[in-house]
């Protein structure tokens, strides 16, 4: 027993000796800053965590021909020097603990009693797993792959030390325990002036752990081969259901750092993401790292982004623009900062060819860090949903920046709209004026109308016909010119307003927003307020962050228009394979009709086609020689949106920007026999691009049993965009797009996989074992490949370098817009009280009137006097 003793002393001696030795040859520098004290023979902590070596060392401080070892290439061993024991034949043998006292077992380690009584413990691993002095390696990042395994599988953190290098190429490597090393005992006075260090508040770790290794290069080879290994430890090992805590078990995987970058395209921030994989893998610990790893991805992301946000977005629009076709992007710089920004991809140029007759844009605010606007340029498809047409970031809302964004507009698409809708805004009005100056301007109904309570008194809004008058004749769609002028003048004699200033100044704007003076404007009815826009902007702050980077919020924007597509593609398909009802006796015209337009559309021309045959009839006729004009009396009936209804829960949806004139009175028709040419006074067609109920109570009656074609505009028909077009993802701008796809592709197929074994066991199993072995084999093939850092993922995550040598766009100034403020705005009294009184206020329980509660009513008090006296 004694013997054991001597032995254990004797080579733990030898140990020491050879790496004081080989430390001074190395003049190491320690990346935790672990340096050797040769006075105390320990390891001693500053603040980094590798060691390097200058490759400028001469060569004649290397290890002798790696250490004394003696390779024997014939027989591909070693023979012993004096840091290994091999024995006689040349075997390998393994390292054999040796100590007079066993004291207990701790989860995957034992612990012993030395000859001075400290404790250290060893790990207890699979025989497979056990270190054998000069086990022979392929390469480095092999030997490195096989300790971390090691130390995962015993319980315990690593970290590089001691790197050797000549003329470049490493020769010898250590690894050493991550609780090496003297804990930081410096004294910090938090009370002196002069301290210029923030004291953290964090437990120490270090123990003087001497477990470590060394592997050491093999001449004129790649392979290396274990020199020296120390495994006892000084302190317990990780349990190994504690294992998942560990420093190495908490390094995010790729799969974990590209799962919390796409979900932030949804506004999932990193706590969510870890607690979503959570529940996808079935626990916490089988997820890589904990919560705040997972927040502190998301920080390093923002690090390293940092100034090159702006420099970043504009190279991957670059690129996106080299490897996609027909993509589109303008930018500019006011003294290298990003100024002004617009980009368009081919789908958007598509659909603005077929449904850019008219067009709404609206600006919105806190979408990202910098405080820029986003102004969404937004039309409507054939299925009567908003579509995208491109997209715009301007610091300023001014005119010269909505010119250059207009203009950026105009070059991308090559003709400008026929009709813009936007509020107020002065800026955009000239712009327009400037830009588009045979584009007809008509300003949003909605934003005019709501200040109204604002302008008016409270007595003429609550408590007069004034607000239902005043709807009357501006909301009138067949009102015209002259007729709204006079009932204009009307009203405000009536409510004695003829001296309001904003009643004159929306008069004076008449021809911006008034329904009358745009009767003449093709598709005029399509939009009458910015609501397309106002729902827009909302889908996209629901998504959006105030603090999100430029190119998050790229990120989300191409998120966003994948939805958008996605749901054009739903109803493309819809359209296709469901088969309407047929409701009326114009069987031929409605099934021609379900045939050319889309399912929405037809609904709606369905609608009119019934109320042709209920509410219209032929009133009177007048022949010419070509042409007939038919007087068709239009009277109103009761039928409700219930008999509109094609399914189940399924209702035609006329909302108030498609206020078809349903009013009694006369309509004139005037029908062309030869060339089937028709007009109605409604105008409908005109505003809406679907025919009227007083056509088809013409059509009716002269026997026409078809839409003709010259009335079925493009814009309302079925496929008119092919669905490979709307199925193009432009968010990759490079070959590695592809890669992410046949990824994505190969998670489906493991998910099916899982789906469909998931009731048999025995099976399931099979597939386990198969999909290890298929892992093992992967790994074995991509040990030669360079291992991704944190920062390269990161660059292929976003498609470009975050930190090119030279940045030539500047991050964009920060500032403050009218419109991005916190809601701090000053109101008036007059403001305050209407809002105040727009709130609904709760009724009393006991007496039903309003303005106070049940504590504080009169008649309770009363009646409880009343009882006392």
């Amino acid at each position: 027993m004694r013997l054991h003793v001597i032995l254990i002393e004797y080579f733990t001696y030898i140990d020491i000796s050879i790496m004081i030795t080989v430390m001074d040859d190395l003049d190491m520098h320690d990346i935790e800053n672990n340096h050797l004290d040769e006075e105390n023979h320990q390891f001693g902590y500053t603040d980094s965590e590798f060691l390097h070596n200058e490759e400028n060392q001469s060569e004649t401080q290397d290890m002798n021909d790696i250490g004394n070892d003696h390779y024997d290439e014939e027989n591909h061993q070693f023979r012993s020097g004096d840091s290994e024991i091999l024995d006689n034949d040349g075997n390998q043998l393994e390292i054999q603990v040796q100590s007079d006292n066993v004291a207990a077992e701790y989860g995957s380690c034992k612990e012993f009693i030395g000859a001075d009584g400290s404790l250290f413990w060893i790990p207890v691993v699979e025989p497979g797993w056990i270190p054998t002095l000069g086990s022979i390696f392929k390469d480095i990042k092999d030997a490195i792959k096989w300790y971390k395994g090691y130390a995962l599988r015993s319980g315990f953190d690593i970290r590089k030390s001691t790197e050797r290098k000549k003329s470049g190429i490493t020769t010898s490597k250590y690894f050493i325990c991550n609780r090496g090393g003297l804990p930081n005992t410096s004294i910090l006075d938090t009370i002196s002036d002069d301290h210029n260090k923030q004291l953290r508040n964090s437990n120490c770790k270090r123990t003087n752990c001497k477990a470590f290794v060394a592997f050491k290069a093999i001449p004129h080879s790649s392979e290396v081969y274990l020199w020296r290994f120390e495994q006892q430890h000084n302190h317990k090992l990780i349990n190994q259901d504690c294992m998942h805590l560990s420093r190495a078990k908490r390094q995010l995987s790729v799969v974990d750092q590209a799962f919390i970058h796409k979900l932030s395209s949804a506004k999932v921030g990193a706590t969510t993401a870890y607690r979503l994989m959570c529940v996808i893998k079935g626990g916490c610990e089988f997820v890589d790292g904990l919560e705040i790893d997972w927040k502190n991805f998301t920080r390093d992301i923002n690090c390293h982004i940092g100034g090159t946000d702006a420099n970043l977005l504009i190279t991957k629009l670059q690129n996106r623009k080299e490897n996609v076709t027909n993509f589109t992007y303008e930018y500019r710089c006011d003294k290298k900062q990003l100024n002004a920004l617009f980009w368009a991809d081919d789908t958007s140029k598509q659909n603005y060819e077929l449904f850019g007759d008219v067009v709404s844009f609206d600006a919105t605010y806190r979408t990202n860090r910098y405080c820029m606007v986003f102004v969404p340029f937004t039309g409507i498809d054939n299925h009567k949903r908003c579509v995208t047409f491109g997209a715009g970031l301007l610091c300023r809302e001014d005119t010269n920046s909505y010119i250059w964004l207009l203009r950026s507009f105009l070059k991308c698409f090559g003709k400008a709209p026929i009709m813009v809708v936007t509020d107020q805004d002065p800026a955009m009005k000239k712009a327009i004026e400037i830009v588009f100056p045979y584009t007809k301007h008509r300003f949003c109904m909605w934003h005019i109308t709501s200040k109204l309570p604002l302008k008016v008194s409270w007595e003429t809004m609550n408590e007069s016909d004034f607000k239902a008058d005043f709807n009357s004749i501006v909301w009138d769609s067949k009102i015209v010119v002259n007729d709204f002028e006079m009932r204009w003048d009307a009203l405000m004699v009536k409510y004695k307003l003829q001296d309001n200033k904003w009643m004159k100044d929306m008069f004076d704007l008449r021809s911006s927003w008034i329904p009358a003076y745009f009767k003449d404007v093709p598709m005029s009815g399509l939009m009458r307020t910015t609501s397309r826009s106002e729902s827009e902007n909302s889908a996209f702050n629901r998504v959006s962050h105030h603090g999100y980077t430029l190119n998050n919020f790229m990120n989300v924007f191409e998120s966003v228009m994948e939805r958008q597509r996605n749901n054009q593609i739903k109803f493309d398909f819809d359209t296709s394979t469901i088969i309407p009802i047929i409701k009326t006796p114009l069987e031929d015209m409605e099934k021609h009709a379900s045939m050319v337009y889309t399912r929405t559309i037809f609904l709606m021309v369905q609608r009119e086609i019934l109320h042709s045959l209920v509410s219209c009839s032929q009133k009177s006729v007048t022949s010419g020689v070509v042409s007939d004009i038919c007087i068709v009396k239009h009277k109103r009936t009761n039928i409700s949106k219930k008999k509109v209804v094609v399914e189940k829960k399924e209702k035609v949806d006329i909302d108030s920007e498609w206020n078809f004139n349903t009013s009694e009175g006369d309509f004139e028709v005037e029908f062309n026999r030869e060339d089937l040419t028709v007009k109605c006074s409604c105008m409908l067609f005109e505003r809406f691009g679907i025919f009227c109920r007083h056509i088809f109570c013409i059509l009716k009656i002269y026997d026409i049993q078809e839409i003709p074609s010259r009335y079925i505009l493009k814009r309302w028909r079925r496929d008119i965009i092919p669905t490979t077009v709307l199925k193009r993802t432009f968010r990759y701008s490079d070959s590695s797009g592809n890669v992410e796809k046949v990824a994505y592709k190969a998670f489906s197929m493991l998910d099916q996989c899982l789906s469909s074994l998931s009731n048999d066991d025995k099976k399931l199993e099979e597939f386990m074992q198969k999909l290890e072995v298929f892992m093992t084999d992967i790994g074995e093939q991509g040990s030669d490949k360079v291992l991704v850092t944190k920062e390269d993922h990161i660059d292929k995550l976003y498609g470009a370098t975050t930190n090119p040598e030279v940045v030539d766009v500047e991050n964009p100034p920060m500032v403050k817009n009218k419109g991005s403020g916190t809601g701090k705005r000053l109101k008036s009294a007059l403001e305050k009280a209407t809002i105040q009184g727009n709130k609904q206020s709760r009724s009393c329980k006991t007496c039903g009137v309003k303005g106070h509660n049940s504590r504080k009513c009169l008649t309770l008090l009363n009646k409880s006097k009343v009882q006392s006296a």
